[in-house]
C-alpha cells in the first residue's frame, strides 16, 4: 500500500508538471488538404496526378485541379469544420480526418475508400506545444506589488506554514489507534507527499519557464490538502484492512485445511476409479479373448461345413449325372421296346400261321360262298365324332385342357385319354423319355394344374412318371374339363 500510494502521488505531480499540445489553425489546414487530396484521388480513378501534389492547405490544392476535381471538391469543402480544435491533440486530429469526417453525407463512397493510407499520411503531421510568451509588463508591478507589502508576499508561504499545521493535526487522529508503527508510516507518507508535490512544482515551472503567479500557488496548495487527505484515508482503511486480513487469516487456512482433505479425498476416489477401471479392463481383455477363441472355433466349424458342403455338392453332382444317364438308358431302352414289339408280334403271328393244321386252312367252297354272300357289319358312329384316344396338353386355371391332338406332341402332350362313350373319358399321364425331363423340370406348369403329386419332393431325382389313379374328364360345348384329377407318384 504505501509503495502504491508513493507511485500514484508522483505520477500525478509529473502530470501537472507536462506542458500540454494543442492543433493550431495551420495545422487544421493542413490536415483538411491532406485529407481533401486523398478523397479527390480515389473519387476519381483518372486524378493520378495528385499523386505529386503536396499542398499545405485547400486553396493551393484548388489550384492545381483539373475540372473533374473541381466538381468533386464541392462536395467536401461543404462540409462544415468544427471551431472547438484548439483543444485537440495529434491523435483527435488523425481520428476527426479518417473517419469522423467521411461520415457527413453529400460525400462519394468512391472517395471514402481513402481512409487507411489517410490515417498513415495524417500521423506524419507534427503537432507542436503552444510557445510560451513573456509577459514583462505584468511581472515588475508585481515584484513592486510585493515590495511595497511584504506581508502580501510572504502570505504563500504563510499559508503553506499553516498547511501544515492541519497536515499534523490529521496526523493525530490515526495516533488514536492501538497500532504504533502504522502512525509512523502515516507521517513518513506525509512528507514524502509534501516533498514529491514540492517537487513537482518546480519542475512544472522549469519546463514553463513562466513566474509562478500566487493563484497558482493556492491552487497546488490546496491540491496538496486534498491529498494528504485522500492518503490519510487510505492509511486508515489500510489498517483496519490489515485487522480483518488477520482474522480470515485463519479462515483461509481452514479453507485450505478443506482444500487438502478434499484433494486427498479426489486423490483417493480418483485411485479407486483407477483401480474399478483396471479391474474391468482386465476381465474385458478375458472376454475378448474367450470371444475371439470361440470365434475361431466357429471359423474352422465354418471351414468344416463349407469342406462337407463341397463334398455334398460333389456327390449331389455325380449324382445328378448317374440320374441323367440312367434316364438316357431308360429312354434307349423304351425305345428298342417299341421297335422289337412289332417284330416279334410279326414273328409270333407267322409261326402261328405255320402250325395251324392244314385242314384248318381248307375252307370249304360252300362256306366260302356264304361268307361271301353275307353284309359286312358296320359299327355305329361314336357321338361327338371323338377319337377313341387322344393327346392333351396341361391343365390352366379354369381346369380347361389345352392344345388336344389324335398323336403325341413331344414339345406339347402331357397327358393322354380314352374316351369310351365320346362325352367321358379317363386321362394319365404320358410314360414317355421324350417328354419326361419336360415334365419334371417345370411340374407347376405340366402337372399341377389336373394332378395330385404324392412325393413332388422326388422331382430332381425321378427316372418315370407313374399314374396310380386315372382322371376324369368331361367333354362339354367343344371343350375338356378335368372332374377329378389323377393321382401320381415320381419314381
Amino acid at each position: 500500500m504505501k509503495y502504491f500510494l508513493k507511485i500514484f502521488l508522483i505520477a500525478v505531480a509529473v502530470v501537472t508538471a507536462i506542458p500540454s499540445f494543442a492543433v493550431t489553425d495551420k495545422e487544421m489546414e493542413q490536415a483538411r488538404a491532406i485529407a481533401a487530396k486523398h478523397y479527390l484521388r480515389y473519387a476519381n480513378n483518372g486524378s493520378d496526378y495528385l499523386d505529386k501534389i503536396n499542398p499545405s492547405s485547400v486553396s493551393e490544392l484548388s489550384k492545381s485541379l483539373k475540372a473533374k476535381e473541381q466538381e468533386n471538391i464541392k462536395s467536401f469543402t461543404a462540409v462544415a469544420v468544427p471551431k472547438d480544435y484548439a483543444s485537440w491533440d495529434k491523435k483527435k486530429l488523425v481520428e476527426y480526418w479518417s473517419s469522423t469526417f467521411f461520415k457527413s453525407p453529400g460525400l462519394k463512397d468512391d472517395g471514402k475508400k481513402c481512409l487507411s493510407i489517410l490515417a498513415k499520411n495524417l500521423n506524419k503531421i507534427n503537432v507542436a506545444a503552444p510557445s510560451a510568451t513573456p509577459q514583462p509588463s505584468e511581472s515588475k508591478p508585481t515584484e513592486s506589488a510585493n515590495k511595497a507589502n511584504p506581508a502580501t508576499t510572504a502570505s504563500p508561504t504563510n499559508q503553506a506554514d499553516e498547511s501544515k499545521p492541519t497536515s499534523t493535526t490529521t496526523k493525530q487522529e490515526p495516533s488514536k489507534t492501538s497500532d504504533v508503527a502504522t502512525n509512523q508510516e502515516i507521517a513518513d507518507d506525509e512528507a514524502e507527499i509534501v516533498q514529491a508535490v514540492a517537487q513537482a512544482e518546480a519542475d512544472a515551472g522549469v519546463a514553463d519557464d513562466q513566474p509562478k503567479k500566487s493563484s497558482n500557488t493556492w491552487l497546488y496548495i490546496a491540491i496538496l490538502i486534498v491529498l494528504v487527505g485522500v492518503v490519510v484515508w487510505l492509511v486508515v482503511y489500510a489498517s483496519k484492512s490489515m485487522k480483518e486480513t488477520g482474522a480470515s487469516l485463519a479462515d483461509h487456512k481452514a479453507g485450505e485445511k478443506e482444500i487438502r482433505e478434499a484433494k486427498k479425498a479426489a486423490k483417493e476416489e480418483q485411485n479407486k476409479m483407477r483401480e474399478q477401471y483396471a479391474n474391468s479392463l482386465s476381465s474385458k481383455n478375458d472376454e475378448i479373448k474367450q470371444l475371439k477363441a470361440n470365434n475361431e472355433s466357429l471359423e474352422k466349424a465354418a471351414e468344416a461345413a463349407k469342406r462337407e458342403a463341397d463334398a455334398l455338392r460333389r456327390e449331389l453332382d455325380a449324382a445328378k449325372r448317374e440320374l441323367a444317364a440312367l434316364r438316357q438308358t431308360h429312354s434307349e431302352r423304351h425305345t428298342a421296346n417299341e421297335v422289337d414289339a412289332p417284330r416279334q408280334s410279326r414273328a409270333n403271328q407267322r409261326q402261328a400261321q405255320e402250325q395251324r393244321p392244314a385242314q384248318e386252312q381248307g375252307l370249304s367252297q360252300e362256306h366260302r360262298s356264304a361268307s361271301a354272300n353275307q353284309k359286312p357289319q358296320v359299327s355305329p358312329a361314336r357321338p361327338g365324332g371323338l377319337p377313341p384316344v387322344v393327346f392333351l396338353g396341361y391343365v390352366n386355371q379354369r381346369g380347361l385342357f389345352v392344345k388336344a391332338s389324335r398323336t403325341l406332341n413331344v414339345e406339347s402332350s402331357v397327358y393322354r385319354m380314352d374316351i369310351p362313350d365320346g362325352q367321358h373319358g379317363l386321362f394319365r399321364v404320358v410314360n414317355d423319355p421324350d417328354i419326361l425331363d419336360r415334365l419334371l423340370d417345370n411340374t407347376a406348369q405340366w402337372l399341377e394344374g389336373g394332378c395330385v403329386i404324392e412325393n413332388p419332393e422326388d422331382a430332381d431325382i425321378a427316372v418315370e412318371i407313374i399314374t396310380l389313379q386315372p382322371g376324369e374328364a368331361e367333354f362339354k360345348d367343344n371343350t375338356c374339363r378335368v372332374t377329378k384329377k389323377a393321382r401320381i407318384k415320381f419314381v
